[in-house]
């Protein structure tokens, strides 16, 4: 075929442009470092003849450099082009390696990248872009099973039983006539597709939407399909955030009929597509933000100025504020010699009132925030807040939830207790292990969700009520709760001198019509977080880690004692769990003011927010003392030291009844030790349902020997 384009008011034949592409690809050369040329793209070529590579990735600057009519031919016709350039690939393989197969031959492909102007998603769906060849970033919010594109295939004609080639493009169409001279045939039925001779190309389709930080404020993210072929297929997974340089193309949304509209939608091509994974890509600092930066990081006034800069338009809540602070920040992730990582993100949960500003702060922290999801409990789609595999039009798919969108980031989850079931049983991984395990409907997969989770729950009842226990105020379960590193509980409660200056502070914000300056702006709080998170990595001095220890011990000392009959028991105020947590914090208030060494003042930062925490959600009001285990096993230490006072009880009583120990004297001896009825029924049940006691006869139990 002899295409010829006029290009710049010169003629250029098919046969051109492969010799000038061939050209570039032998001898386009940069120095290096020591001052000699260097081939880049003559030493790929090699590869790709050792079966290492597929593909040539080729930078169109480079391009532009050696060949600018080739280059401008590429940004008009992008299609055609990569096609006469993957020919002249092929070409220049072949007279190096003339022994590589025609078939193998067929699948190499040219990769443009970095072709500049980077174009928003929303963008690409203005009728200019189409047919155009653009880059831009995304985020992988859903992907199915690779499957096989037939290519090329042969085809018999049973009219001069001759065989031929046929290449597919992106939808099937079979040959309408026989394509040697001489014969007449012209009927599609007497064609017929051979199994023979097949040859197949790796296919995939993604869905890809805005990034989080790039949306415009109060617009939902735009998303597109993005079809990958041959080496670009499954090198990405839901939650990855990548970048792609595509060729936009329209198909009809559905039959063309006379008379309808006829409308199209916009898909992408991928002609170069990689992963963004490090912070580096965010972090472009101007020199005037890296000085403003560098003078904060001398501002004696730095971490109250922090403080106030988060939602300042809401009254109050200092602990909660300090704690976002320092989960903004974050701590620092560590991975062991024997493979075992240690999160550094900070988990909090908020439990408060209706009228506390929970949302309102989830929603501040979204936008604060460099990267961070603003979600319900429910979830917005089919994956909720984890992931799922869904049935698509042409099988299943794998699609990323909240945790691993966020990714790296802050997931902002509301209505945290109203999660879906399926969110229930996935989410302990994704809090702890910060991945999420998908295996269904043949697809297999462990996709990352290393985020900090900002949530809000609201209490069972409407309101939290301090005389009952966080299990009976909450409804969610304490394996769960037990994976957030600081729980707080905002209770409206009437206060004079508080209801005061909130009152005032409401007020003045209305009148005014705007709420208060912060005194870091938002856009470099980011450059902070994100300079912070990628450049200070904290570590503990002895004397921090000596004040932990310190505080550690100190608090399981403090831990009283019950003595029954078979087992002696201990409230347990803290745990080794709440010490990572308490490194987490100390390191994350070092980053925040741009140390590299976490001190004293740090670990009190620590134990501060810690002891606050522990004091709000896990104090046992009966017995006075502190109890973690009213998070972990939804059990404060009083109501497992009456658990264990009825089952004495029942042992003892064994003795005297054989023949069944009458319930009602279980209840008469225990009320007589101030356990209520209620209360003794509903171990007599549990005990029951575990198979330890057995009714031998109506209102009469056993324990079972």
């Amino acid at each position: 075929m002899n295409v010829s384009t006029n290009l710049l008011g010169v003629a250029l034949s098919e046969e051109e442009i492969i010799t000038e592409f061939k050209n570039f690809l032998l001898n386009f050369s940069t120095i290096d470092e020591k001052g000699k040329p260097s081939f880049p793209y003559l030493n790929v070529l090699e590869a790709i003849f050792d079966r290492q590579v597929r593909s040539i990735s080729i930078s169109y600057s480079d391009l532009v450099l050696f060949s600018p009519r080739l280059a401008k031919l590429l940004l008009e016709s992008p299609r055609e082009s990569l096609k006469i350039f993957a020919k002249a690939l092929q070409e220049v393989i072949k007279e190096l390696h003339p022994e590589i197969p025609e078939k193998i031959l067929r699948t190499f492909r040219i990769r443009i990248k970095n072709v500049g102007g980077e174009v928003p998603i929303r963008a690409l769906f203005l009728s200019s872009y189409v047919g155009r060849i653009v880059e831009f970033r995304a985020l992988v919010v859903r992907a199915t099973q690779v499957k096989q594109f037939l290519r090329r295939a042969l085809y018999l004609c049973d009219v001069c039983g001759r065989m031929f080639p046929f290449e597919s493009q992106e939808f099937y169409t079979k040959p309408r006539a026989c394509i040697y001279p001489g014969c007449n045939n012209n009927n599609p039925t007497k064609i017929r597709l051979m199994p023979d001779g097949q040859e197949f190309e790796e296919y995939q389709e993604l869905v890809v939407q805005e990034l989080p930080e790039e949306l415009p404020a109060g617009k939902l993210p735009e998303s597109c399909t993005l079809i990958l072929y041959g080496d670009l297929v499954d090198k990405v997974r839901p939650g990855d955030r990548i970048k792609v340089t595509g060729i936009i193309l329209t198909e009809p949304e559905r039959k063309l009929i006379e008379g309808k509209r006829p409308l199209y939608k916009t898909y992408v091509e991928a002609v170069h597509l990689e992963k963004t994974e490090t912070e580096e890509e965010e972090l472009k600092l101007t020199e005037e933000e890296l000085q403003e930066i560098l003078a904060l990081k001398n501002d004696p006034d730095l971490e109250k100025k922090i403080y106030e800069s988060i939602a300042p338009s809401i009254h109050g809540l200092n602990f909660v504020k300090k704690a976002i602070a320092a989960q903004l920040f974050g701590g620092v992730p560590k991975v062991y010699p024997d493979g075992t990582r240690v999160r550094g993100d900070i988990h909090i949960l908020l439990i408060g009132d209706p009228g506390t500003a929970k949302s309102q702060l989830l929603k501040y922290v979204s936008i604060l925030a460099p990267r961070a999801i603003y979600t319900s409990g429910k979830g917005a789609s089919a994956a909720g807040l984890t992931a799922a595999v869904v049935k698509t039009e042409d099988g299943w798919a794998l699609e990323a939830g909240v945790m691993v969108l966020a990714d790296r980031g802050v997931a902002c989850i509301d209505e945290f207790d109203k999660m879906r079931e399926e969110d229930r049983r996935a989410i302990h991984e994704a809090l702890e292990q910060q991945t999420v395990s998908i295996a269904k409907a043949g697809i297999v997969a462990t996709l990352n969700a290393r985020t900090s989770v900002l949530a809000a729950a609201n209490p069972k009842y409407g309101r939290y009520y301090p005389n009952r226990g966080l299990k009976d105020n909450i409804d969610l379960p304490p394996p769960i709760l037990s994976r957030f590193d600081l729980i707080f509980v905002i209770k409206d409660m009437p206060s004079e001198e508080y209801d005061k200056a909130l009152a005032e502070h409401i007020l003045n914000i209305h009148g005014k019509y705007k709420s208060p300056i912060p005194p870091i702006p938002p856009k470099l709080f980011k450059k902070l977080i994100l300079y912070a998170r990628e450049h200070i990595t904290p570590k503990l001095s002895r004397e921090a880690m000596e004040k932990l220890k310190e505080f550690y011990l100190e608090m399981r000392k403090s831990a009283g004692r019950f003595q029954s009959d078979s087992l002696e028991m201990h409230p347990v105020p803290i745990t080794p769990r709440h010490l990572e947590a308490l490194v987490r914090l100390a390191e994350a208030h070092a980053r925040m003011l741009l140390k590299e060494v976490a001190d004293e003042k740090d670990a009190d930062f620590a134990i501060h927010l810690m002891a606050e925490s522990l004091k709000q959600v896990a104090y046992d009001v009966e017995s006075g003392v502190l109890d973690v285990s009213a998070i972990y096993t939804g059990e404060t230490f009083s109501q497992r030291s009456r658990y264990m006072i009825v089952l004495d009880t029942i042992r003892k009583l064994q003795n005297e009844f054989s023949d069944g120990i009458p319930i009602n004297e279980i209840i008469q001896r225990c009320e007589a030790k101030g356990i209520p009825r209620e209360f003794v029924l509903q171990v007599i049940q549990k005990e029951k349902m575990r198979g330890e006691l057995y009714e031998k006869k109506p209102g009469h139990i056993l324990f079972v020997t």
